[in-house]
């Protein structure tokens, strides 16, 4: 069922309380996901942090000057042999968008690896590690076309474009996307709609406390939930919240009220389609239990060899901690592969990735690993 505006600000802003509308977002996730909360056991492999953008809040993105690099192949399967021993079945590929449009040093780099972009040197280690282990990679590459998603389709069962916001104003000049050329809202979303053609499973989300005002989050919502409707390759949206980061141009920015935010991921449950997981990171709120009856039914990836990339500061919640809470909320924690069960069709997987993924799965789509090794 579509919402306007109107009703999603009402029930963003309006008299209904937190924990109402907490309870009618829990009531939709069990209806659909029963007592299941999933996470995905992963590794991170930072393939490149060269980027071509530089968002205000990131620290993951380095210049050539500060260290700026690309794995090697041997630096790639080490890790990935190493999350295979900690039972993960998720790499994760995280790299900047197409840095050789930018850098020389990465132009150079591909080169001497015999590669013309960095899309193509990851299909390379994606195929790599599928070929050499048991690991199912998945990448946040930034922006595709669809000749770009066929090849990462072959060597991937999902991958993944956060929006963070539909908001334009955010690419002006003292705002977090200031010439920030590919976070413009259109063109991630042609990226999902390149997605959609090809029939590729796509993770996306959108990042709460970056300088939205009420009227933006409200239209956030709006759209996220009317992008999910008419993609149907979308798999799972990502409500995340925004955490500072020193050394940032926002290291002193606020984050979200914590409350406004359980309202955002509750709202989201409400009014995005049935067959859209929903995620919140653990790691990023300072008691994740707060998460867990506000209609998510998925945690993301959580590792436990490396750390958060992406949020270095924020340690993964220890495994059976969280089993604790899930289980204290009446729920219960299981493990998923990058890809959802109800993606699990060889409608959406290149048929070498879907002979894999049904070797790895239990009778209902799970991984048939319940626990992740830990360090």
């Amino acid at each position: 069922m579509r919402i306007e505006k109107k009703e999603i600000a009402n029930l963003l802003f309006g008299s209904i309380s937190t924990n109402e509308l907490k309870s009618i977002a829990y009531e939709k996730k069990n209806r659909l996901f029963e007592d299941n909360i999933t996470f995905s056991p992963k590794v991170f492999i930072p393939l490149t942090t060269l980027c071509r953008d530089h968002c205000s809040y990131c620290t993951f993105v380095k210049s050539p000057s500060e260290g700026g690099l690309y794995l090697s192949i041997s630096e790639v399967l080490s890790l990935a042999n190493a999350g295979q021993h900690y039972n993960c079945t998720e790499a994760l590929f995280t790299l900047g968008d197409k840095p050789e449009l930018k850098w020389a040093d990465a132009r150079e780099f591909l080169t001497s690896n015999n590669c013309k972009s960095t899309d193509e040197y990851l299909v390379q280690m994606m195929q790599s590690v599928l070929d050499e282990t048991s690991l199912f990679p998945h990448a946040n590459p930034g922006l595709m076309n669809e000749d770009e998603i066929e090849r990462f389709k072959n060597c991937s069962p999902s991958g993944g474009i956060m929006i963070e916001s539909f908001s334009d104003r955010l690419l002006e000049r003292g705002e977090p996307h200031y010439r920030c050329h590919t976070k413009k809202p259109e063109l991630r979303i042609n990226t999902i709609k390149a997605a959609e053609n090809i029939k590729y499973p796509m993770t996306t989300g959108l990042l709460i406390g970056i300088g939205q005002n009420e009227e933006e989050l409200v239209a956030d919502l709006f759209e996220i939930a009317n992008l999910t409707y008419k993609y149907k390759c979308v798999q799972e949206v990502i409500i995340q919240n925004f955490v500072p980061k020193q050394n940032t141009l926002m290291a002193n920015f606020p984050e979200p009220a914590s409350d406004l935010f359980l309202r955002v991921i509750a709202v989201s449950r409400i009014i995005l389609p049935d067959h859209v997981s929903l995620q919140a990171p653990p790691n990023l709120s300072k008691d994740f239990a707060a998460l867990l009856d506000t209609g998510i039914n998925d945690l993301g990836g959580i590792s436990p060899l490396t750390i958060d990339m992406v949020n270095p500061d924020k340690l993964w919640p220890n495994l059976d901690n969280l089993k604790e809470k899930v289980n204290n909320s009446n729920q219960i924690l299981k493990s998923r592969l990058p890809i959802y069960p109800n993606f699990i069709d060889d409608a959406w997987l290149s048929p070498n990735i879907y002979e894999k993924v049904l070797e790895a799965i239990d009778e209902d789509g799970y991984t048939k690993f319940t626990t992740m090794e830990t360090i």
